[in-house]
């Protein structure tokens, strides 16, 4: 029977990732195998497909004229009916648009014209518009699957599947049929058959995969109710790690088992068993039998409680290559290929107070190491055996002396790649040193410059300075590497004038600085910050009432809120200083560390994003051009309802419940460590609902 490793959407579809390959690199070393379909890029090609882009334009079209025809609408209705009368122009441009955009991502001489590539990814953009508003209330992009206001609950959740409210229950329907039901005088192969199945892994490394992956799960279920079906991923570790047993328990009724940390004795230990495990007679007898796997959690048959078996992480120096053979490389949107490799896991510096990243409970995974020469070798049999020379070092981040004795051996071996990677600056990073990393083919280096101000950088534990910072970005970018800087606002105890620093000093580098993004600081519940948060001024933390996934975590400072007219000062000075380069957000080109920003660094050189795409800037910036005339009913409808109103109506009730939904009273589900009577949001599908339906209604010539 297979053993299958599915990728879910919604994600980046323009290169593989890695985790899939990597777990079957390390079972085909022990006898033991997989096979890494990449459902997310199949699912992007069925959404970008004229077929299914005209089925979204009939609903879309449909559902507009439905509430055309009404004489009242109520306010939900009007916020629904006010992104359909935007969307269809929208959809309209992609539909029977030529180039499509799927050629012009993968044709390099499309992919490298600025207005082409811009075109293309606009009309992606206004696409997705169009998707999440035939799909109302929910909102969907290549890294977004949420609802228009309220976090995830697993109420939500289960609503999102059982009224097939996903945008992509029709392509699930195609995408799993069995080889007994498909149509074998089609050209292609059965796309993923899981109905023999033994084992099938969802693999879940972002956020916005979630709402997918579940759906996915039960999906595979019922195709496959003999198969053990798992989540994995460091996205759904983060969740699972934290929940209490009773949202654990929720969250293990969408699958047989989940994997937390690193899930390579996992599986070695879970696929040999599954056979006695399908037999067994009892859930008790089956949960028996699995319970010693490590970091596996499953569902004690009591039904009060979960187990996760014994802790268990990878030494590098025994780890497997990464086996990308079951993937067709030529086939994400990108005109060339790209390999991501792992040298290292964890983080050799581990003491930033903000960061929560990857497989772990706090902070980041214990630091180790393939060792440089194994690495440089496995990297050239990889682009050998795959004709690739781009690679991307995914890893938390390269230690200084690390990267320099990597750059050293592949050097020595000769292998001619061009990478890139996130570095943390530390004054290791001579000019010389520099110099030899670009030699050994570094392009593009993404730095956690954080914040502009000392006292920040202190209290966020970074371990540099400004003044270090400054000096070793410069040598970077002078021996020819691209920088990007990540930078945030609105650390806990910021002040405005420390956060318009940040915006300053990368005004005053921007010969410099190659790219750049200015985020906000978003609380991570494996942070120092949350598990010791009167340190960083931080007076509690809560959650909204409706995010049982605890993803997104509110607090309250001891300096109070920033007022809005001064977030509005910040925000002028990021938007003025951003006209400067073309930003854009992941995945395209313009973001920080995505295949198609590498691949513009490799064609025009690190200033890519100050000149390329200024070259073309009414074709680039200016509007689009009118759609053409399409024949799908209710896409040229004249709106009835004056959309003016509509927008007022949507601005003044967000503006007013927004505010209050999201400070903490003293009511709902405890926060980290506050008791279960502790403050909550009110944040919720319910708790909106009730509001927006005292919101005002709108008539037909109002």
């Amino acid at each position: 029977m297979d053993h299958l490793l599915l990728h879910p959407p919604f994600a980046d579809p323009t290169q593989p990732y890695l985790s899939l390959p990597t777990l079957k690199g390390h079972l085909r070393a022990l006898g033991l195998d997989a096979r890494v379909v990449d459902v997310n890029l199949a699912a992007a090609c069925w959404l970008l497909d004229p077929e299914t882009i005209a089925d979204v334009g009939r609903r879309l079209g449909a559902r507009f004229s439905h509430l055309n025809g009404r004489y009242q609408l109520d306010l939900e209705e009007q916020r629904e009916y006010l992104a359909l009368a935007e969307a269809r122009p929208k959809l309209e441009r992609i539909l029977g648009a030529s180039p499509a955009p799927l050629d012009v991502f993968r044709t390099r001489e499309r992919f490298f014209d600025a207005a082409t590539y811009t075109h293309a990814r606009r009309q992606v953009e206004d696409y997705f518009d169009a998707l999440s508003a035939a799909h109302w209330p929910f909102r969907f992009g290549f890294n977004t699957a949420s609802h228009g206001v309220a976090p995830w609950s697993f109420d939500l959740l289960e609503r999102y599947e059982a009224e097939r409210r996903s945008p992509l229950v029709s392509f699930y329907e195609e995408f799993l049929i069995s080889a007994a039901e498909w149509d074998w005088d089609r050209p292609e192969g059965p796309p993923c058959d899981v109905s023999e199945a033994a084992f099938v892994g969802i693999s879940i490394v972002f956020p916005s995969q979630v709402p997918e992956a579940l759906c996915l799960a039960r999906a595979v279920k019922r195709r496959a109710p003999q198969a053990f079906v798992a989540l994995g991923g460091p996205a759904i570790h983060q969740v699972a790690i934290h929940l209490d047993d009773g949202r654990r328990r929720r969250l293990l009724e969408w699958c047989d088992g989940l994997g937390v940390f690193e899930g390579e004795a996992t599986l070695a230990a879970l696929l040999p068993r599954l056979d006695a495990w399908r037999n067994a007679p009892d859930p008790g007898a089956r949960f028996a039998l699995l319970c010693d796997v490590p970091n596996l959690m499953l569902a004690e048959p009591s039904g009060t409680a979960t187990h996760t078996g014994p802790r268990w992480s990878l030494d590098l120096r025994e780890a497997a290559m990464p086996d990308y053979s079951d993937l067709d490389l030529d086939a994400y949107l990108a005109p060339s290929r790209t390999l991501l490799y792992a040298p290292t896991r964890g983080c050799y510096w581990g003491q930033c107070s903000f960061c929560y990243y990857g497989l772990a409970e706090t902070a980041t995974a214990s630091y180790r190491e393939i060792p440089p020469e194994r690495a440089a070798s496995e990297l050239g049999q990889l682009a050998r055996r795959y004709g690739v020379r781009n690679v991307y070092l995914s890893c938390d981040v390269l230690s200084p002396k690390y990267a320099l004795r990597l750059a050293d051996a592949l050097i020595e071996k000769g292998v001619k790649i061009r990478w890139s990677s996130d570095l943390k600056i530390e004054k290791y990073f001579t000019p010389e040193r520099c110099a030899r990393l670009f030699e050994a083919g570094l392009r593009s280096a993404a730095f956690g410059i954080e914040s502009g101000s000392d006292r920040i950088l202190d209290l966020m534990r970074k371990g540099c300075d400004r003044a270090t910072m400054t000096a070793v970005n410069r040598a970077f970018h002078e021996a020819g590497v691209a920088t990007e800087w990540m930078t945030f606002t609105d650390h806990p105890d910021e002040t405005v004038e420390e956060a318009l620093s940040t915006v300053a000093w990368i005004a005053e580098e921007e010969d410099a600085i190659d790219l750049f993004l200015v985020g906000q600081f978003g609380l991570e519940a494996g942070s120092h910050v949350a598990q010791d948060p009167a340190r960083y001024g931080v007076r509690r933390v809560y959650h909204a009432a409706g995010d049982d996934l605890r993803l997104y975590a509110l607090f309250d400072t001891a300096r109070g809120p920033r007022s809005r007219d001064a977030q509005q000062r910040v925000d002028a000075a990021i938007g003025e200083l951003a006209a400067r380069w073309e930003l854009h957000p992941y995945p395209w080109a313009g973001a920080i560390s995505t295949h198609h920003t590498f691949l513009h660094f490799l064609e025009f050189g690190p200033r890519a994003f100050r000149s390329h795409f200024q070259r073309a800037p009414q074709a680039v910036h200016g509007p689009l051009p009118p759609p053409p005339v399409s024949h799908i009913a209710g896409l040229r409808e004249r709106a009835r309802f004056d959309l003016g109103r509509m927008a007022e109506n949507e601005r003044a009730f967000l503006s007013d419940y927004l505010p209050g939904a999201l400070r903490a009273v003293a009511r709902g589900r405890r926060g980290f460590g506050e008791p279960q009577s502790g403050p909550a949001a009110p944040l919720s599908v319910e708790d909106y609902d009730r509001a927006a339906a005292l919101g005002p209604k709108l008539y037909r010539g109002d």
